[in-house]
């Protein structure tokens, strides 16, 4: 019988609205099922949501377990496999509920305002133990949240502020309270509260025997103006009494028992110095009983963990880490030139071993019961569940167990991408990869776009990437490079722009264009440039110092340094990345500033930004915009209300379409 041919289509700027993904993994203790959260979107009601799902591991067969418009996430399995936890917001309030292995409806445990950030079993599964953050006092909302009902919402009469770190970017301003420790006992629903402190409680792990948990604290006086004097400490949850571990001060992250309880493995570095993200974290084993630590990868030149930058929302903040089941190893992710894949370290010093080679991307994962279970991606495979069956195996076998979205890859014409490789000006060599639309003829001549990712320590990757393939979908060539700065090429690589924005990285932005135009199918008369963050930065900078390029879209961008510095939420971290605060290097401020160049800006520019940006304020884009209009220059300012810095990856699903749109309808505009 012949196959039924199918119509493909272009991407639109909806499509992300048709894409379902897992948001977390965990396998049941036995290995036999796997949890995770399906994110969805509905674009009518202009809102996200997630449902729990378990997967059979042996058939691959998954069942929907919750339903309805909720936001699921951060499932975890009880010691024994026979309960699930997980997360959920409820009318105004954190929420979490328990549900039996074998079905039923969803119990719910506990309900308060404020943020729960994390649960995990604990003392035999009889108590979890939550990193929970409480909101601010109110009766009135209180009283609502008892009824079942959504609180109202207000705002105080005042915000009086006395510390440096008063607020983040999509968490907004914090309460009196920090994220702390707390026991829920499961028996009566009390609640207790373990730990207390200034700053936030970090990562945390409960310990195999269930009555001591290890946690990441900054107990200074002024945590704000020291934020790498990070300890471990180790909690006992019978006397309540906190113990420091003898290890040394330094940004950490996800402290992992080992299962016999002998070793603890955390990722971390000692560079209380360091600037944005540069130091390499690696992984740290702790002998409990001697408290003597040592780096395990001290050569390895690559970053633990998903550095990788995108707009579909995957990842996690922190490198995760899963110890085998007979302790002798453990596993991790790694960035590395594009792709983040799996790893395997045992608890020698030395580089670890790569168990996942293909190209893409890793952002999800667990194992258990000798079964290792990843989520895969890359530029034309939008989600893949691969299982290994036999984890410990000296050359670990992977089989695939699911795959999503294959309708929607069925369906769609997408453009084509080669990966690229060219010298910048002092000779170093820079990666990145070309998008051409999907009916490129190489005889034609096309208008071409290049993208400069945020961060600016962060890597593009071998990801699909709605926004470049609409770009390629609307008949643009898309180019996307990882320049000095980026992650995923080495510290040196990273550390390159320290002090310096605007040099080498510059250069390597150039050397892109200079590879791009030399094409034969590029228009060299219609070359667009965008980017957001630090590349809207660069953007700024690019159009500051030259005429190059027929049309820019800066996006949330930084383009006056030494404001930048008062009014972001990591503002009061700018001294290790530039060299100091304004009025110390003043001088290396005024070149690094794209204000400097603010003069010589002519391209047709639109300035996209959010009103609730709180990492590169609103602020940035007001004094681009005023400069360049009272100039005459060709500029426009799109303000979003509301949203965050992070609006192009999970913003309210019709300002993400305005957004694309916008951005396309700018470069057709001037790049005719």
């Amino acid at each position: 019988m012949a196959k039924q041919r199918v119509d493909k289509r272009l991407v639109s700027a909806t499509d992300f609205a048709e894409l379902k993904h897992p948001r977390a993994l965990a396998l049941s203790p036995d290995g036999e099922l796997l949890a995770y959260t399906q994110w969805w979107c509905d674009l009518a009601k202009q809102k996200y949501f997630a449902n729990l799902h378990i997967l059979e591991t042996r058939t691959g067969d998954s069942h929907q377990w919750t339903f309805g418009e909720h936001s699921d996430r951060a499932p975890v399995w009880s010691p024994d496999g026979t309960k699930l936890a997980f997360l959920r917001v409820e009318q105004g309030a954190d929420c979490i509920f328990v549900v039996a292995r074998s079905g039923g409806a969803p119990q719910r445990l506990f309900k308060r305002r404020g943020s729960l950030d994390s649960v995990k079993w604990a003392q035999g599964g009889e108590c979890l133990i939550l990193r929970f953050r409480p909101a601010d006092p109110d009766e009135a909302a209180d009283t609502a949240v008892a009824q079942d009902k959504q609180p109202e919402e207000k705002q105080p009469a005042v915000r009086k502020l006395s510390r440096l770190y008063y607020r983040l970017d999509g968490d907004g301003f914090f309460p009196q309270e920090r994220y702390q420790l707390y026991k829920l006992s499961l028996a009566d629903g009390k609640l207790t509260q373990l730990t207390k402190g200034l700053e936030d409680v970090g990562g945390f792990d409960v310990a195999p025997d269930g009555a001591h948990v290890c946690y990441i604290a900054n107990i200074q006086r002024d945590p704000d103006t020291k934020p790498y004097h990070q300890q471990l400490f180790v909690l006992n949850l019978k006397s309540r009494k906190s113990q420091a571990l003898r290890v040394g001060f330094g940004e950490k992250h996800s402290p992992t028992y080992s299962p016999d309880g002998r070793h603890l493995v955390y990722f971390g570095h000692h560079n209380l110095k360091d600037a944005w993200s540069v130091e390499p974290v690696h992984p740290w084993l702790v002998d409990l009983k001697s408290g003597k630590e040592r780096n395990l990868t001290p050569n390895f030149d690559r970053m633990a963990g998903d550095q990788s930058i995108g707009d579909l929302g995957f990842g996690s903040d922190s490198p995760v880490v899963v110890w085998s089941g007979d302790g002798k190893s453990f596993y991790y992710q790694v960035s590395d030139e594009g792709d983040v894949y799996l790893v395997r370290k045992d608890l020698r010093v030395g580089d670890p071993e790569r168990i996942w080679h293909v190209k893409g991307c890793v952002p999800l994962w667990d194992l258990a019961a000798d079964k290792l279970v990843l989520h895969h991606l890359d530029f034309h495979d939008l989600g893949t569940l691969h299982i290994c069956r036999k984890a410990g195996a000296a050359r670990p076998v992977f089989h695939v167990l699911r795959k999503f979205n294959a309708e929607y890859e069925a369906q769609r014409e997408l453009g084509r991408v080669r990966e690229v490789h060219f010298k910048s000006a002092d000779g170093a060599r820079v990666h990145g990869w070309l998008l051409t639309p999907p009916d490129f003829n190489p005889k034609r001549k096309y208008p071409s776009i290049l993208e400069v990712h945020g961060g600016p320590r962060a890597q593009y990757a071998r990801v699909f990437f709605h926004e470049m393939q609409y770009l390629a979908a609307q008949g643009y060539v898309v180019m996307f490079t990882n320049p000095r700065g980026s992650q995923g090429y080495g510290r040196d690589f990273a550390g390159a722009i320290i002090a310096a924005w605007g040099t080498k990285d510059y250069d390597d932005v150039m050397a892109a264009a200079d590879w791009l135009e030399a094409q034969p199918y590029i228009d060299k008369r219609r070359i667009g440039i965008t980017g957001g963050s630090y590349g809207g930065y660069m953007t700024n900078i690019v159009v500051g110092r030259t005429r190059r390029f027929r049309a820019a879209v800066t996006q949330r961008s930084v383009f006056d340094l030494e404001s930048f510095c008062g009014t972001s939420d990591i503002g009061h971290l700018d001294s290790y990345e530039f060299g100091g605060f304004p009025w110390e290097n003043p001088d290396g401020y005024r070149v690094q500033n794209p204000l400097t160049y603010v003069g010589n800006i002519h391209t047709p520019l639109l300035i996209e930004h959010q009103e609730a940006d709180f990492r590169c304020p609103i602020e940035q884009a007001e004094q681009l915009y005023g400069q360049l209009k009272l100039r005459g220059r060709i500029v426009e300012l799109h303000r979003y209300p509301e949203e965050s810095h992070g609006m192009s990856r999970g913003g309210r699903p019709d300002r993400r379409v305005i957004r694309l749109e916008a951005m396309a309808g700018w470069f057709k505009k001037y790049m005719k």
